[in-house]
Parts: C-alpha cells; sequence; structure tokens
C-alpha cells in the first residue's frame, strides 16, 4: 500500500475523538465508564457534532460551489482549446448521422407501418439508442472523462452486435428482439399479483402470449436470439459476438467493462492518467486519454447509421454512407495528432518554468 506523503495541510479528522478521550479520562478511563453511560456520552457528542458541522458545510456550501464551477468551467474550456479539432468532427459525424437517420424514420415510417415491418421497428430504435449513447460520450469526453466515455461506448458495441444480427436474419429475429422486453416485464408477475392488479395481468398475459408463440427461451437473458444458436437457450453476450462475426473488438470491450465494475484498475491504466508522470489516484477531470473513445464512438455511430440506411439502399444513400465513412476515417490521425503536439508543447513550456 502506497505511503501518505507527510503533509502540513493534511486534515488527520480526529478533533472530536481526543475531545472525548478528555472527557473519559477526566471520569476516570474508559473501564471505569458504564456501557450504558458511554453509549449516552458518544450518542450526545456526535449529534452535537453532526449539527454543527451540518450547519458550517451548508453556510460555506455556495461559496465553496461557485469556487467549485469556476475551476470546472476553467477546465473545460482549457480541454475544448485542446480536442476542439476533434470534438467539432466529433459533432459534426453526430449531427450528421441524427439527420440522416431522422429523415429516413420519417420518410419510411408509414410504409413500414402499413406492411408492419419488424425490422425496420428494431432498427430505428437502435439508431436512436446509439445516437443517445455517443452524445453521453461527447457529454463525458468534453467535461474531462475519457474513461467514462470508453465505459459508454461498451453499449455502443452491443447495440451494433445487435443491429448486425438484425440485419442478417431480418423479420423474425427483430419481431423477436422487439417482443423480448415485454417477456422480461411480465414473466416473474405471480397468478395472485395479477389477479389483485389490472395492470400486473395485462403484463402477464402479454409475455405468456409472446412465449406460448415465440417459446420459452424467450424468457431467458438475450432469450430474443436462441433461434440463431440450437440448443443454447440462453446465448451470452460473447456467442452473440461470435454470431455477428465481431469478435475483433472483444478485448476493447472487455477493457471497457472493468470500468463499469468494481474491479481494481491500477491507475496507469486509466485513460485519464495516460499523460502523467506520477502515480495519483483519479477522481476528477482530465483532458488525457481522448483519441481511443473519439474513433470509437465515430466508427461505431458511423456503422450504426450505414446499417440502419442500407435497409433501403439507393445511390444517394450510398453517397451518404461514403461520406460518413470518410469522415469517420479521418478521426484518428486527427485526435492523434492533437494528443501528440499539445503534450509536447506542454513538456516544453514545462521545462522551460523549470530553469
Amino acid at each position: 500500500m502506497p505511503k501518505q506523503k507527510d503533509d502540513d495541510d493534511v486534515w488527520p479528522m480526529d478533533e472530536w475523538h481526543r475531545d472525548i478521550q478528555s472527557v473519559l479520562h477526566e471520569a476516570g478511563g474508559l473501564e471505569n465508564v458504564p456501557a450504558e453511560e458511554l453509549d449516552r456520552i458518544l450518542e450526545a457528542s456526535a449529534k452535537s457534532a453532526s449539527k454543527g458541522l451540518d450547519k458550517t458545510l451548508m453556510k460555506g456550501a455556495p461559496k465553496m460551489l461557485r469556487r467549485r464551477r469556476r475551476t470546472n468551467a476553467g477546465f473545460e474550456k482549457r480541454n475544448l482549446r485542446r480536442w476542439k479539432a476533434a470534438f467539432d468532427l466529433m459533432e459534426v459525424i453526430w449531427v450528421c448521422c441524427e439527420e440522416i437517420g431522422g429523415n429516413f424514420n420519417l420518410h419510411f415510417r408509414p410504409q413500414a407501418f402499413e406492411e408492419q415491418d419488424y425490422e425496420f421497428e428494431a432498427l430505428t430504435h437502435l439508431h436512436a439508442r446509439a445516437l443517445l449513447v455517443v452524445s453521453e460520450m461527447i457529454c463525458l469526453m468534453k467535461g474531462g472523462f475519457a474513461d467514462g466515455a470508453l465505459a459508454r461506448w461498451r453499449t455502443l458495441h452491443e447495440i451494433n452486435v445487435i443491429m448486425v444480427l438484425i440485419r442478417e436474419h431480418g423479420e423474425d429475429l427483430a419481431e423477436r428482439y422487439l417482443a423480448h422486453p415485454h417477456v422480461l416485464a411480465g414473466k416473474d408477475i405471480t397468478e395472485d399479483e395479477a389477479a389483485a392488479d389490472e395492470e400486473l395481468r395485462e403484463l402477464k398475459d402479454r409475455a405468456d402470449h409472446i412465449v406460448a408463440t415465440l417459446g420459452d427461451a424467450m424468457k431467458n437473458d438475450n432469450g430474443w436470439a436462441a433461434s440463431l444458436t440450437g440448443n443454447q437457450t440462453k446465448p451470452n453476450f460473447r456467442k452473440l459476438e461470435e454470431l455477428a462475426n465481431r469478435t475483433e473488438d472483444r478485448g476493447l470491450y472487455k477493457d471497457a467493462s472493468t470500468r463499469i465494475h468494481g474491479n481494481h484498475k491500477i491507475p496507469c491504466e486509466l485513460l485519464g492518467l495516460s499523460e502523467s508522470r506520477q502515480t495519483v489516484l483519479l477522481v476528477a477531470q482530465s483532458n488525457s486519454g481522448m483519441t481511443g473513445p473519439l474513433t470509437l464512438a465515430a466508427a461505431g455511430l458511423v456503422e450504426n447509421t450505414l446499417h440502419l440506411i442500407n435497409l433501403r439502399p439507393n445511390f444517394d444513400r450510398y453517397a451518404f454512407s461514403v461520406t460518413l465513412i470518410r469522415m469517420s476515417g479521418r478521426m484518428h490521425k486527427l485526435a492523434s495528432g492533437i494528443e501528440e503536439r499539445t503534450l509536447k508543447a506542454a513538456l516544453k513550456k514545462r521545462r522551460r518554468r523549470s530553469h
């Protein structure tokens, strides 16, 4: 365990503890204080300390929050200055994908509704989800949270794997995918619960009808994809990746997953500390590590949009596809160039200051 460095400003948080020790000492020592009396002293002291501390903290909160928000605003301004060209390209890609996908949805929705086109319905919903996820990634990156953005990419990868499978297997799989949430919502409702609540009855009846129509595997996680896996009625995401031929991103997916769960992360493994020369515990913003999340966000959103619009291919949508691929293809070179150039400039400036 790293040793805490000596620092006169470190607050040991033991003032009240020492006061209580003094009171107990005056009473003849801890061993001479009855248990009930000790409990009373501790409870009264904690209540008094908490009341005063609460009042003091809330009194100072407005000033503290103003200072904190000025600091955050200053960081975000500097972060944008560093990564502006890459952030701008990312937002241009997002707007293009949103407008293209939105118009595609509006134009073809009446026909899809008339034909009960499950594939269209599933893909438009998945495209909207992808736009939302990438919006979150953009906000996280602008706020200085590259690791958080990479964690959100995990969801984008899952969405794209599902889109690949639905595009390959069509209407039947799309219907199962759309029906699956209704099964999960109602499968665990008991008859007694359904009898006592009309809404629960509707949920249970809908779930039972879907299971009777599409099979018992629909009750399981990822059960909508069980028809693709033969005897495997509970396909995990690893299996879905294999079916979609998307195993090349498995390493990245595993790495992104570690940023969601409580696994121990060595500080040097964090994107936000990728340029740090010291071992620190990162608790807030950093303007490091944006290249990976930016590249993944751009490529993932463009891929997602292409899956959608190529459901109804024509030359215009082909031209849009080529354009989006061209735009996303510039991201890694642009972002990595910014990263290298600005880091060199910062180190050069730091060396000048040290002399």
